[in-house]
């Protein structure tokens, strides 16, 4: 019988996503293999498949953590007191420090997810609910008088998420971190404070 990897299924569970995490940047989405994440945790490949029954099982599994984590970046960064154009800045850092070693791996996994129908299911899925939790925040601003009336929030959104994901793509062909940093805060100012002087938001 194949030797289980700790003793408690769900730390089990826990080191495994996580060793499948680093696999994944290290060799790519479509390279990585179950093989690859058992040597890294130092058991038989069949120890694996007690709790995932495939890669790509394990790969949704991770990405379903991803919602919650950003919504954690998100409310921790854009309080109510602060500065919305300092916390876009706060925001690029958080994310970068969370994603940022693994850029490269997003940018695959959009590929692969092109003729993958499977992948393409968990990235709409995580995507929609990026999407409602960015959505709900934009929601409360707007209740708080923060967030123009006449912004259509659904197509704020999808802009907002368009535009980080350019912005991960940027960093890996080649972008310095900085230049990327300053696009983003660029981006962001563009979106919600236009130059005609109509501001999306009144306390930038």
């Amino acid at each position: 019988m194949p030797r289980v990897v700790p003793e408690y299924k769900e730390e089990a569970r826990t080191r495994i996503l996580t060793a499948a995490n680093q696999v994944f940047g290290e060799k790519g989405y479509r390279q990585a293999t179950m093989d690859d994440v058992a040597k890294k945790l130092g058991v038989s490949k069949g120890a694996l498949y007690l709790y995932f029954a495939s890669k790509e099982e394990l790969f949704e599994e991770i990405c379903r953590a991803e919602p919650l984590a950003f919504k954690e970046i998100l409310y921790s960064t854009f309080g109510e007191n602060k500065k919305p154009l300092e916390s876009a800045g706060e925001f690029f850092d958080k994310m970068l420090r969370r994603y940022g070693s693994n850029s490269g791996l997003s940018f695959e996994i959009f590929s692969e997810a092109s003729h993958n129908s499977g992948l393409r299911r968990v990235l709409k899925k995580t995507q929609d609910e990026y999407a409602a939790t960015l959505m709900n925040y934009l929601e409360e601003g707007r209740k708080r008088e923060i967030i123009d009336k006449d912004l259509n929030l659904r197509s704020i959104t999808y802009a907002l998420i368009a535009l980080w994901n350019g912005i991960e793509t940027i960093i890996v062909t080649g972008l310095p971190v900085e230049d990327a940093r300053r696009a983003w805060l660029e981006g962001f100012k563009a979106i919600f404070l236009p130059k005609n002087g109509i501001h999306a938001s009144r306390n930038l």
